[in-house]
């Protein structure tokens, strides 16, 4: 109880607990939540190299080293190829000469960039994703802990057909207590669908879907994912034109991006055998910069995703070096 008001501080300004953060290790001991299945699986030897891309902004000091942490301790060392951090502009005394010092330690493994301005999750992912030079980019958030071999099932999915997007599956962690534990419960799968107001929500694997697999830890398809945590081909993310500039801050980019595959020919697969957990902030803490809008900066995403979407159903062909979902004319009506 000592300790009640600076804990309640802590998750005003980080929207985490981080008087009870801080006391848990580095590298702490996480419960194995995969199905018994996972543990037998044999991958391919060669798989593509993975650049993991974590962006941050104000992030609290342990959750953002937790995270390096685990994506060193948990991923086999020949398929890590390299982490790029990338600071949205933060302000926070930690992230600043401390955090440079402490990512010494990992010689050279880790990379930080900063951004001179504050540009957004969206738009900054992007930049992460042109730092990388790994054959494939998983991105994750900045308060997570990977589970055992949450690596390879991604990438092997990537290396059988490049134009795949990989969901691991999310486990939570509380941001009160950092108690892990799984999101799902049981052997029931379910996959990423939305309301026409845009609202993502998750529903039951259809049986149609679970027959086409011969195992029960084998990856599906969905129509859509939450956008925290995925792994995609590098160059296959840049063919689609990346990330929509025209999207501000966050909201929306996993619509945008599960839409652009499904159209130029790929797939979005949750991949049961890849766990990670993430820490659900208790709120929002963050402002957005420079942007100040009338309305929600989500709403506004929304909103240009609609209408970028419907120009993309009109178009029946399309290339890389032609892609249907590059819009410049946003002011013309369906009607025209």
């Amino acid at each position: 109880m000592s300790e009640k008001e600076a804990a309640d501080r802590s998750i005003r300004e980080f929207g985490f607990n981080m008087v009870a953060s801080d006391k848990i290790s580095m590298n702490r001991t996480i419960p194995d939540t995969r199905m018994e299945e996972c543990k037998y699986w044999h991958y391919p030897k060669t798989l593509p190299s993975a650049s993991v891309i974590l962006v941050f902004h104000n992030e609290g000091w342990s959750t953002l080293v937790r995270t390096v942490h685990s994506v060193i301790d948990m991923s086999p060392p020949e398929l890590l190829h390299e982490i790029v951090m990338v600071d949205d502009f933060s302000d926070k005394e930690h992230l600043k000469t401390r955090l440079e010092d402490y990512l010494k330690q990992f010689h050279g493994k880790v990379k930080l960039y900063r951004n001179k301005e504050r540009l957004g999750l969206i738009g900054t992912r992007t930049l992460g994703a042109q730092y990388a030079t790994g054959d494939a980019i998983v991105f994750l958030d900045a308060h997570c802990e990977c589970n055992r071999n949450w690596l390879p099932p991604l990438l092997a999915r990537i290396a059988y057909d490049r134009t795949i997007l990989a969901i691991p599956v999310i486990d939570g962690i509380d941001f009160d207590n950092f108690r892990y534990n799984p999101v799902y419960s049981g052997r029931e799968l379910f996959r990423g669908i939305f309301e026409w107001g845009f609202l993502y929500k998750e529903s039951k694997v259809p049986g149609k879907t679970l027959l086409e697999r011969q195992h029960q830890s084998e990856a599906y398809k969905s129509p859509t994912h939450a956008g925290g945590l995925f792994a995609i081909d590098r160059k296959y993310f840049f063919e689609l034109g990346a990330y929509d500039p025209g999207l501000q801050i966050w909201g929306g980019e996993n619509f945008e991006l599960s839409f652009k595959i499904w159209q130029c020919g790929g797939s979005v697969e949750w991949v049961p055998c890849s766990h990670v957990g993430h820490v659900y902030r208790n709120s929002m803490p963050y402002g957005f910069g420079k942007i100040n809008p009338k309305i929600p900066v989500v709403l506004l995403n929304y909103m240009r995703l609609w209408k970028c979407g419907w120009i993309q159903s009109t178009v029946n062909t399309f290339t890389p070096e032609n892609p249907p979902y590059v819009v410049t004319q946003l002011e013309t009506s369906p009607s025209s």
